[in-house]
């Protein structure tokens, strides 16, 4: 969902270093704001209210654009953080200023950029009218609809908003209800995308190709009869050479004549199969082959 490094360059500004709970993360944030590399990617400020509004405001860094986004901790009243759009001179203040009200957010981020995939983490979360709003770590915004998160959707209106966010930023937690959802779970609930290559991306790819073989023999189908695919990437995949996408998934759904979620049903039943039963014909004999689209050769995976 996001590059592994979403932010070019960050600087953690003035006293906003004494959010982090040690000197641990304290140096991780030092690391983080002295890996700056060139790229498309925005930069990011993260410093106190306080100390970006007002005659004495901090000195940005010279690299600070029109694309830089700010993670703010709100240590002045909400009056006051209202000067913040203009101090920092932004023209779009609801896509690149992040306010957060709790000082463990500088914490959370250190977390989120630390992992392989920032977007996993969560900074911040609130409710707004029918829908969570999940600030990421990559610092990404996203709404999930409340009558889209199971569980969730069966809370009363008023205790939807009563949860905290874990002290990583791994998952929300609604402590009455003993209900944990981190951010994938819920892009799976309301992004049937994603849960296709969550889906995908568990398998193995050796019994992947295996299965895709067979469900397109099965078809009686040629590696040039995939819609959408060339042959020459419909064989990569049957050998390991490639990995499935979701964009390609929709293709070989369609050319089977079935949906996206019917296919990985099928797929994820071979696989599980194949995991059981090992194919008689080698996995050289495989990779030597050509085209391996006769019913011959992968009949005897036909049945799992």
């Amino acid at each position: 969902m996001s590059d592994a490094r979403p932010i070019s360059h960050i600087a953690f500004c003035g006293t906003v270093g004494g959010c982090l709970p040690n000197a641990e993360f304290r140096s991780l944030a030092r690391q983080l704001a002295a890996s700056s590399r060139p790229g498309p990617g925005p930069s990011l400020v993260v410093a106190r209210a306080s100390e970006l509004i007002g005659p004495h405001r901090l000195r940005l860094p010279n690299w600070a654009d029109t694309d830089t986004r700010y993670l703010v901790v709100l240590d002045v009243p909400e009056q006051a953080a209202l000067r913040l759009a203009t101090a920092l001179r932004l023209h779009k203040p609801d896509r690149r200023l992040q306010v957060c009200r709790d000082p463990l957010v500088v914490k959370r981020l250190v977390i989120a950029l630390k992992r392989p995939a920032p977007w996993e983490g969560i900074l911040d979360a609130y409710v707004l009218e029918d829908s969570l709003v999940m600030v990421l770590g990559d610092m990404s915004v996203r709404d999930f609809p409340i009558g889209m998160l199971p569980r969730v959707r069966r809370f009363e209106p008023a205790a939807v908003g009563q949860f905290v966010i874990d002290s990583s930023g791994s998952y929300l937690y609604w402590p009455d209800r003993d209900v944990h959802m981190g951010p994938s779970q819920m892009l799976q609930a309301v992004d049937p995308m994603h849960l296709a290559d969550v889906e995908i991306r568990r398998y193995e790819m050796e019994k992947l190709s295996l299965a895709l073989l067979d469900m397109r023999s099965d078809r009686h189908l040629k590696q040039t009869e995939i819609q959408g695919l060339s042959e020459r990437h419909v064989r990569r995949l049957e050998k390991e050479k490639t990995r499935l996408t979701v964009e390609a998934a929709t293709k070989l759904a369609r050319a089977f004549d079935m949906t996206l979620p019917e296919f990985l049903d099928e797929l994820s039943r071979r696989i599980t199969g194949l995991r059981g039963a090992y194919s008689p014909w080698t996995k050289s004999a495989r990779h030597s082959s050509g085209d391996a689209s006769g019913p011959d050769r992968s009949a005897h995976l036909s049945k799992v």
